[in-house]
């Protein structure tokens, strides 16, 4: 097939990390498929995409046709929502007036929000060339941004979004979510659905085997010695909140259990100067994607925090994937749908901003025998190898476009 994959924030482990729209296509070029992706060199999340002049820089990666379209810059860890909006409509007008004669027709287009928008060039171009229509919905929209940015539902551009998020669930041929609820969101929008399918977060095996260590200075520096240690490692942020974490080392700082909690985040502050007066819990930089599996080496238990609504749709946190892979049970606070930790039997859900009960769950797990530990740590990882491969997950969504 000749696959069309259009996200504005797809990007190649060559420029920045390997989002899955890459994992995906070079599983899809691997077993004969022509796979061209449509992304965009602007991003809030890096200043590290191809600079060109002119509308777009064609170049193949791994075999993947790759066409980046020249759009509106939104600077590094940009706040400004407007900018991002901005640069999603230029996005939508690069790739709606490119020239595609020297294109492959499709036989399917899948859009992979965000942005939203993108569901408008997809629908026509599926009407255009005939082919199957497929709506990849990896972070909920509006709905998203009226949780964290406490939009009311009446705005415009609430409105705006949510009338293309509609269109999109009619208009798709196929809905695929990451999360694995997420079929009880598209029937709250447009009902009853028997096109809306599950194809979570996975790994490259290649990525983890290429794994870099730790310096020793580090270490030495912010690794806690002779104690239980429970790990946090990612965005210290407001939609993954750690204070109840930090209560729970105040009520456990008698025991020999040290809480490490390591990445940057506008929360970062508020939680150091809430901890201040606690030995056992130490903040810690963060560490570059190639090396989060060492660091994780060092935990003996992960954890996670999830406030949002949308947690009732389900979860597939690349995070999970991260703690999972290295072997490591997790201890999350979180109240919604629950998947990959309680289906493996490889750690607990603790009810949300629960601190007495997290503080018992964490003590549980440092009273364990440390065989149990490892062989919950096994399960994690085995689960992640046999079940979320970029490998089968490529295989699995194609099979679901050739059923649909």
């Amino acid at each position: 097939m000749v696959i069309w994959y259009i996200s504005k924030y797809a990007t190649p482990q060559k420029y920045f990390f390997g989002t899955r729209h890459f994992y995906l296509a070079e599983e899809w070029v691997k077993t004969g498929n022509e796979v061209y992706i449509f992304t965009s060199n602007s991003s809030h999340l890096t200043d590290k995409l191809p600079v060109f002049k002119g509308n777009y820089f064609y170049e193949e990666i791994n075999k993947i046709r790759t066409y980046w379209l020249n759009t509106f810059k939104v600077s590094r860890g940009s706040s400004s929502s407007l900018k991002r909006i901005v640069s999603w409509f230029h996005f939508e007008w690069q790739f709606f007036f490119l020239n595609k004669k020297n294109i492959l027709k499709p036989d399917v287009i899948i859009v992979s929000s965000l942005s939203l928008l993108t569901v408008i060039n997809g629908y026509l171009s599926s009407k255009k060339y005939k082919c199957k229509f497929v709506f990849e919905v990896r972070d909920i929209w509006p709905l998203s941004l009226m949780e964290l940015g406490k939009y009311s539902c009446a705005n415009p551009l609430i409105l705006f979004l949510s009338w293309i998020e509609g269109l999109g669930y009619k208009k798709a041929d196929l809905i695929v979510g990451t999360m694995p609820n997420l079929v009880e969101h598209v029937e709250n929008c447009i009902g009853k659905t028997n096109k809306c399918y599950t194809i979570p977060q996975g790994y490259s095996p290649d990525f983890y085997c290429n794994q870099d260590v730790l310096d020793l200075q580090y270490i030495e520096k912010y690794v806690p010695k002779d104690s239980f240690i429970v790990v946090y490692a990612g965005t210290i942020s407001s939609n993954n909140p750690l204070d109840v974490l930090i209560d729970s080392a105040r009520i456990l700082k008698s025991e020999p259990i040290s809480f490490l909690i390591v990445g940057d985040g506008n929360k970062k502050r508020t939680l150091i100067e809430k901890s201040e007066d606690l030995p056992n819990v130490l903040f810690a930089p963060t560490v570059p994607k190639n090396k989060v599996n060492h660091l994780l080496s060092f935990a003996d238990v992960c954890f996670d925090s999830f406030a949002s609504d949308l947690a009732k749709y389900g979860l597939s946190r690349n995070k999970w994937i991260d703690y999972m892979y290295a072997g490591k049970p997790i201890i999350c606070s979180y109240s919604g749908y629950q998947s990959m930790i309680n289906e493996s039997d490889s750690g607990s859900f603790v009810e949300y901003n629960n601190p007495k009960l997290l503080a018992e769950e964490i003590l549980k797990y440092a009273g364990m025998d440390a065989m149990e530990l490892v062989e919950k740590g096994n399960k994690a990882h085995k689960y992640i190898v046999n079940n979320r491969s970029f490998k089968k997950l490529a295989s699995d969504y194609l099979a679901i476009i050739k059923a649909n």
